[in-house]
């Protein structure tokens, strides 16, 4: 289980439009899942699905350019504690005061450095993850400390 957040900045993205099944192997390279046995990581059709209600924009001529994979990196953290409807709709509230990058590296500095953003919503929103990180790291450590005793 990853418990040491490393996040690319908005810089560190790759700047060439990628095929989906590229986004997919990055995206799940930077955001493994918290549960192996729960979670598959970030899938083909939870993408599609993502695009077709609105959460995505729409890749042009089946390439997702930077401002997408960001996005996808931030849905796929976040959806480990909120549902996808509430991260949409977070992230729409942001882009009103601000754009993808700066948004995005707020989220990095915080989830890397636990630099404070100036940004409430994102503060909470990390914080929640991180806690939730931390809460699962203690009860799979304390599930692998019984194993070992009874035997």
């Amino acid at each position: 289980m990853k418990s040491v957040f490393s996040y690319p900045k908005w810089k560190e993205i790759p700047n060439i439009n990628l095929y989906l099944d590229q986004v997919l192997l990055y995206v799940n390279q930077i955001c493994p899942p918290v549960s192996p046995d729960k979670e598959k990581g970030l899938t083909a059709s939870m993408v599609n699905n993502y695009v077709k209600h609105g959460y995505l924009p729409k890749p042009d001529k089946k390439k997702y350019q930077r401002k997408q994979i960001a996005r996808l990196i931030a849905i796929t953290t976040l959806k480990s504690v909120f549902s996808i409807q509430e991260i949409a709709q977070t992230l729409n509230t942001l882009h009103t005061d601000t754009n993808s990058e700066k948004l995005y590296n707020a989220f990095v500095d915080y989830m890397n450095e636990d630099i404070d953003p100036a940004n409430p919503i994102i503060q909470a929103s990390c914080q929640t993850v991180k806690l939730y990180h931390q809460t699962l790291a203690l009860v799979y450590t304390e599930t692998e400390e019984e194993e070992t005793n009874e035997y």
